[in-house]
């Protein structure tokens, strides 16, 4: 059975479920990879700040947490700073510097609203100035649904009580090229989405179709 829900095309809760956990664990092994070097010191600075920024106002609140839990334990530290942006449906919207085993809040903000564009990229703005580095790397984390304008089931990042960012917003949104985007959102992975990012990062990590959020263990 087919369920339309939100911004997002889903089948059955466990199905979604699956894949979703599956992108946490991509996105895991991403974070490991861009941050080994095999000759750096464990104290080295940071050369890389990667954000997380994760809209989860909305039905997937429940499943940050557990992929907040998952970048702890699985986050070395080696010269990369990791940050969490998360808005959930249970407490205010705040920042999260990952280290390793744990996390730290290390900004709060007032209730808003976390799919308007100009409210994320005053969040980056605010990761890069607290934590700049050489280079930056993105993962957006939230239902997304391609190409279609918000509001009508598709082409749109993110939701926040049934609202809904635009691609074109979305581009406005990102106030430095990144060295990568990985959109852990369903549906991501489109051409148009890709042109209207094209001046923002270097590489697009996204699927097609829907990701699931629990894993194929």
């Amino acid at each position: 059975m087919v369920e339309i829900r939100g911004c997002l095309i889903n089948h059955t809760t466990s199905f979604n479920k699956s894949m979703k956990h599956f992108f946490s664990y991509i996105t895991l092994c991403l974070i490991l990879f861009v941050s080994c070097s095999k000759d750096a010191a464990d104290d080295a600075p940071p050369h890389r700040t990667i954000i997380v920024y994760m809209a989860a106002d909305n039905d997937l609140s429940e499943d940050a947490w557990v992929n907040i839990s998952e970048m702890q334990s699985g986050f070395n530290g080696k010269g990369v700073n990791l940050l969490v942006f998360i808005d959930p449906v249970d407490d205010a919207p705040h920042i999260l510097q990952i280290e390793r085993g744990s996390s730290k809040k290390v900004k709060t903000y007032p209730e808003f609203n976390s799919a308007d564009a100009g409210q994320m990229r005053q969040v980056l703005n605010d990761i890069i100035g607290m934590y700049p580095a050489e280079s930056y790397g993105l993962v957006l984390w939230s239902h997304g649904t391609s190409w279609l304008p918000a509001g009508r089931q598709l082409k749109s990042f993110g939701e926040d009580n049934g609202q809904q960012m635009n691609i074109d917003a979305l581009a406005y949104a990102l106030p430095v090229r990144f060295d990568f985007i990985l959109m852990d959102a369903c549906l991501m992975g489109s051409v148009e989405a890709a042109y209207e990012l094209r001046n923002k990062t270097d590489f697009i990590i996204a699927s097609p179709t829907e990701i699931i959020y629990m894993g194929f263990s």
